[in-house]
């Protein structure tokens, strides 16, 4: 019985079929603030805006004015203690002079994940929402976003002079294959107004349901199995020939 010669296919074949199926292993991408980052404006430099964001605000923030790389920071921790970002403003000179409470937004693409958790390094002049959420993904509120880092109406000045850190294990479900969009309500409370962040989204890629051609692969990997395995039993159950 030639057996060797074919016996490894069918494993190939089914372990070809379990890797279509599996997810790739976790990957990082960095979103930084920079002057690719568009944003629409309040118009009010002492306010959160007036109401809630609606599709067309954040659309609108989407297509809007690009940010201004500050010129000046001299109230502000360097932007160098989050490596990658710049501090921006509604204007070149919103680091000593006055900003304006702005929704900013920045795109970024990913391919079909399975789960997402984000990490947020930033400082802001003066919270991220004050009325309302403060971090959008995908028009979506994230939790416990609101009033950061020091609370509603409260303009501290550690929320410029220390980096602030926020997190959302879960944000898998919020996510699409493609370009995705993350926003910042970021409030002035008054005369200077800026921000700066570095988003990290750590993402397991794959789609939650393998295509139709991986199941097709795999049911024919494993009839290939079973189909070997009755081989080999009927080959041992064959009584031994008689020298005639």
């Amino acid at each position: 019985m030639r057996l060797n010669a074919t016996a490894g296919l069918p494993a190939a074949l089914f372990l070809a079929a379990l890797s279509a199926t599996l997810p790739a292993n976790a990957a990082t991408i960095a979103i930084d603030s920079s002057s690719a980052v568009t944003y629409l404006s309040s118009g009010s430099t002492t306010t959160d805006f007036p109401s809630t964001f609606t599709t067309a605000n954040f659309a609108a923030a989407m297509t809007g004015t690009a940010a201004s790389v500050l010129n000046s920071t001299p109230f502000y921790f360097p932007a160098s203690d989050i490596p990658g970002a710049v501090w921006i403003g509604t204007n070149v000179n919103a680091g000593t002079s006055t900003g304006d409470t702005a929704l900013y937004a920045v795109s970024f693409v990913l391919p079909a994940v399975s789960s997402a958790s984000l990490t947020i390094q930033y400082g802001v002049d003066n919270d991220l929402g004050d009325t309302r959420a403060g971090i959008y993904l995908n028009d979506a509120a994230l939790p416990n976003s609101t009033g950061n880092p020091c609370g509603v109406g409260v303009a501290c000045g550690s929320a410029f002079t220390t980096v602030q850190t926020y997190t959302d294990s879960s944000i898998g479900s919020l996510l699409v294959p493609g370009t995705n969009t993350l926003f910042f309500d970021a409030v002035n409370l008054g005369a200077e107004g800026g921000l700066i962040f570095s988003a990290n989204i750590t993402y397991t890629a794959g789609a939650s349901v393998p295509e139709p051609s991986s199941f097709i692969l795999l049911g024919t990997a494993l009839s290939a199995f079973v189909g070997l395995w009755m081989h080999k039993r009927s080959a041992r159950r064959e009584p031994p020939q008689r020298a005639s």
